[in-house]
């Protein structure tokens, strides 16, 4: 500034922050299969450019953060219950955060017996059916319709045994 008496300065600083970021996920809840990988959930994000991204708890073992975009992707190796995650974008202008929720079910079950059809005589004891199963760990055993009168259906491992006692 100047005048007849002379002159004067001053600093000033100015800072111009980014406009603080919005994200949202759509897809919420995340009902994922343990060992069957996920659809990549990408954020939406509007206002001003995310410089940095995190996600509090931890994911599920064998999913992973993306910091550098806020992706989540991978392969679930364990089964988790229900829980909530909140992810944190931020910028210069601020921070916004997203809540999800994320659980891991086991895979289905796959089971076989050795035969699909058995023909049994009246009154003779059958070799036990014991079925294998692979996939996911089974937790219950039903059987439908229920079995010839004399026969029986282990609930604890599927096996089908005993002497039929009718035609």
């Amino acid at each position: 500034a100047t005048n007849t008496g002379g002159s004067s300065t001053t600093t000033v600083d100015i800072t111009v922050n980014d406009v603080a970021p919005s994200i949202a996920y759509s897809g919420s809840p995340f009902t994922l299969t343990k060992g069957t990988t996920m659809t990549t959930a990408a954020p939406t994000s509007s206002g001003g450019t995310v410089v940095s991204w995190s996600v509090s708890p931890t994911l599920p073992a064998g999913l992973t953060f993306d910091t550098s975009n806020g992706e989540i992707s991978g392969t679930p190796t364990a089964i988790t219950s229900s829980a909530t995650y909140t992810i944190t974008a931020s910028n210069t202008g601020g921070s916004d955060t997203a809540t999800i929720t994320i659980v891991v079910n086991d895979a289905a079950p796959v089971i076989s017996y050795s035969q699909n059809s058995y023909t049994l005589t009246k009154g003779t004891a059958m070799t036990a059916a014991t079925p294998s199963a692979s996939g996911g760990t089974v937790v219950t055993w039903t059987i439908s319709p229920t079995l010839p009168a004399g026969l029986s259906f282990d609930t604890s491992n599927g096996e089908i045994s005993g002497t039929p006692t009718t035609i």
